[in-house]
């Protein structure tokens, strides 16, 4: 596995309570929306010469650390456009909540969006086991760096997909197919539906506070320490969910393992308690539990 500390977070999520965290595209600040506090200040000129229009990661930062004190909005009253006709979707989801772009302040946070890292592979999406291949967000080809840009995601799905598929029809022995038996943990009893929820949800909210946008060391340390103790509740059983949350809980561990052996801030990853990037850009690789970089 590699670069699993670089999450990207996307800067503006619809954030209501009970609603989806949908995405208010990054056209709308380059449409002119302003960012603005609960105070009403519009405030990325604390962050960036850039100001809205600064690169994903600074912005989602800048809207986490605002937040710290109320609601942070996207405002678009002086755009003086038909902005229903310019973003009809985003117009359409607002209708919902009885909001309207160009009338009210929508209510904004970051959410998590994309990893950047993920299993390393090479070019033909090959992979440190013979026989297993990766391509798209499963992963970590390289080419997203520390901070993915919008939109190489899809240039890498069909870049990188075709590329894997091509390699698999040449390289994958023709046969029969060898299953395996489950793993004992996920047969031994089963959990409810219900515990299996809260388990996720217990899981996602000490990311987020852990391990999301302003990471340190000492929240580091307590997200290993926490996700130890939820490794002695994993939910058991076969059922979707259940193998997801299973699957969550060795996602979130590598995450955290990344996150702190890289004490430096560089993309995605942003340590309080160390602000400042390597001179030496390098590849984080987890294999066999052992974390080392490479460049």
């Amino acid at each position: 596995m590699s670069d699993m500390e670089f999450y990207q977070f996307h800067p503006t999520a619809f954030s209501e309570r009970g609603a989806p965290r949908f995405l208010l595209s990054e056209a709308l600040r380059g449409e002119g929306a302003y960012l603005v506090n609960a105070k009403g200040e519009r405030f990325m000129e604390r962050y960036h010469p850039l100001l809205e229009l600064a690169p994903r990661d600074v912005v989602a930062r800048a809207i986490t650390m605002e937040g710290m004190d109320g609601p942070v909005y996207l405002d678009m009253r002086h755009v003086k456009k038909d902005l229903q006709t310019r973003f009809p979707g985003i117009s359409q989801f607002l209708a919902g909540y009885r909001l309207e772009l160009g009338r009210d302040l929508i209510p904004v946070r970051p959410a998590a969006h994309y990893l950047m890292g993920g299993v390393r592979t090479d070019v033909q999406g090959r992979t440190s086991l013979p026989g297993l291949y990766g391509a798209g967000e499963a992963a970590c080809t390289g080419v997203h760096g520390a901070n993915r840009l919008a939109s190489n995601s899809l240039l890498e799905g069909l870049v990188f997909g075709a590329l894997v598929a091509e390699t698999m029809i040449a390289e994958v022995p023709q046969g029969e197919v060898v299953s395996t038996a489950a793993p004992a943990a996920a047969v031994g009893g089963v959990s409810t539906e219900a515990a299996t929820e809260r388990w996720i949800a217990e899981l996602r909210e000490l990311m987020w506070k852990y391990a999301g946008l302003l990471r340190d060391g000492n929240g580091l340390r307590e997200a290993k320490r926490r996700l130890g103790l939820l490794a002695k509740s994993l939910p058991r059983g076969l059922f979707r969910r259940a193998v997801e949350a299973r699957n969550l809980h060795v996602v979130a561990e590598l995450i955290v393992a990344s996150a702190r052996g890289r004490e430096e801030s560089r993309g995605a990853h942003y340590r309080n308690d160390f602000p400042l990037h390597d001179a030496v850009a390098k590849h984080s690789v987890m294999q066999r539990g052992r974390l080392e970089f490479v460049a």
